[in-house]
């Protein structure tokens, strides 16, 4: 990969044009369906280059992906919510096409490429949707920075601790409920969200169940009613 990416098409980066194996209705079925969508990057303190996807106009609404995940994976939420948002997605280094770096690859970095990434953009307030380790990343951000520049912070399927300790034996996280193979206990672990709307302020809690693609990917398997739920929970700040 060749830097710095300056507004680069998705076919163009891609060599090709890209068909989605399955059709959403009314969204768009091929990469160039998409051509206000751009990718671009910038340069670390550290001195990585890291990739980011952008679209839209208005408030600026950006996207901490999960761990392994990219900006591809937003192209139909990023396609829905650029009608309202400025809409931006960070490739976490050494994901999707940011540059692939031996250091730096703790939480505690990711989060401060995030507060480097809106210095960037010149982006003093923005919306902030971390999903899965994307939210771990979000929270660092606030151990570390605070909440300043935070205008809403959106979180998907991620809970706010872990089940277990690095030194602990697979035994000792079975024991301690990590993993599990019985559906019961894993309709259970959604209480850390409920406490989680519990004792933050003006917090909103949205469950999908199994007709709405409620699992960890549900943002992408549902992105009309995600969007549209996001887009009302922005609405009220």
């Amino acid at each position: 990969m060749k830097y710095p990416l300056i507004n680069q098409s998705l076919p163009a980066m891609l060599g090709e044009d890209f068909y989605f194996p399955h059709e959403i209705i009314d969204q768009a079925f091929r990469a160039s369906d998409f051509p206000d969508l751009k990718v671009s990057s910038f340069r670390t303190s550290d001195r990585v280059n890291l990739a980011y996807w952008e679209a839209g106009a208005g408030q600026p609404l950006i996207f901490i992906p999960g761990w392994s995940a990219n900006g591809a994976m937003y192209f139909h939420l990023m396609h829905i919510l650029s009608n309202h948002y400025h809409v931006y997605v960070l490739d976490v280094r050494n994901q999707g096409f940011s540059e692939k770096a031996a250091s730096g690859n703790r939480i505690s970095r990711y989060a401060m490429d995030v507060k480097e990434f809106a210095e960037h953009l010149g982006v003093p307030h923005a919306h902030y949707c971390g999903w899965s380790m994307g939210a771990s990343v979000m929270w660092a951000y606030i151990d570390l920075f605070g909440t300043q520049g935070i205008r809403t912070l959106s979180i998907i399927d991620q809970a706010p601790s872990i089940y277990c300790h690095a030194d602990w034996t697979e035994q000792q996280r079975l024991d301690a409920g990590a993993f599990t193979t019985s559906p019961e206990r894993m309709i259970d672990s959604y209480v850390n969200m409920k406490w989680m709307n519990s004792v933050i302020s003006d917090s909103v809690l949205f469950v999908y169940d199994k007709t709405e693609q409620g699992d960890h990917f549900l943002a992408f398997k549902n992105p009309q009613k995600f969007a549209a739920d996001l887009h009302n929970f922005l609405q009220r700040s």
